[in-house]
């Protein structure tokens, strides 16, 4: 088990697109699960992502082959992805997981928002988001309109109400 989280050796499989100079996609699987098991996924005959992407079957640390460490946080796992990256000369990528895997995938993405170009998440669940401006702005907005004694408006009073309540528009309406 390594000590320094830095020192993590992530390893993967990549999977040649049919074609050349085609962009990268970062699979990552979901906890206890090896990445290689996304293969006969992405081999099926049905199945046309090796048509458009390179596919980096991609086990995160205290996952399959790649080192493990005592430590599951996820800023740390992050880096280890974008370290991944580049040492295999991977200037930008899509990412995506399965479970867990999606988990480290949306946080790898929103650490490093200028090395992906979109997330792919199959049953991830939301990260906490609870400290993240929009959640809070969303939250206050819920709130003020959950105080609303509907009983006591008329659908124009609450209207108004939202107008002046709920400041930016397109969360306004959300609400109307």
């Amino acid at each position: 088990m390594k000590t320094k989280t830095d020192d993590v050796k992530l390893r993967g499989t990549l999977m040649k697109a049919r074609g050349v100079d085609k962009p990268v996609m970062i699979m990552l699987p979901d906890i206890l699960e090896p990445a290689s098991n996304f293969s006969k996924f992405f081999n099926r005959e049905n199945n046309k992502v090796l048509d458009q992407r390179n596919v980096w079957l991609l086990d995160y640390r205290n996952q399959g082959d790649s080192d493990h460490h005592a430590s599951y946080d996820l800023e740390e796992m992050s880096d280890d992805i974008v370290r991944f990256m580049d040492e295999n000369k991977i200037t930008m990528a899509t990412i995506g997981g399965h479970g867990f895997g999606a988990k480290v995938a949306t946080v790898t993405a929103i650490n490093h928002m200028t090395r992906f170009t979109g997330v792919i998440n199959l049953e991830g669940g939301p990260v906490d988001q609870r400290y993240h401006e929009a959640y809070l702005e969303l939250k206050e907005y819920i709130q003020f309109a959950n105080n609303l004694k509907l009983s006591e408006h008329d659908l124009n009073s609450v209207m108004k109400a939202l107008d002046t309540g709920i400041a930016d528009p397109k969360w306004r309406a959300i609400f109307k």
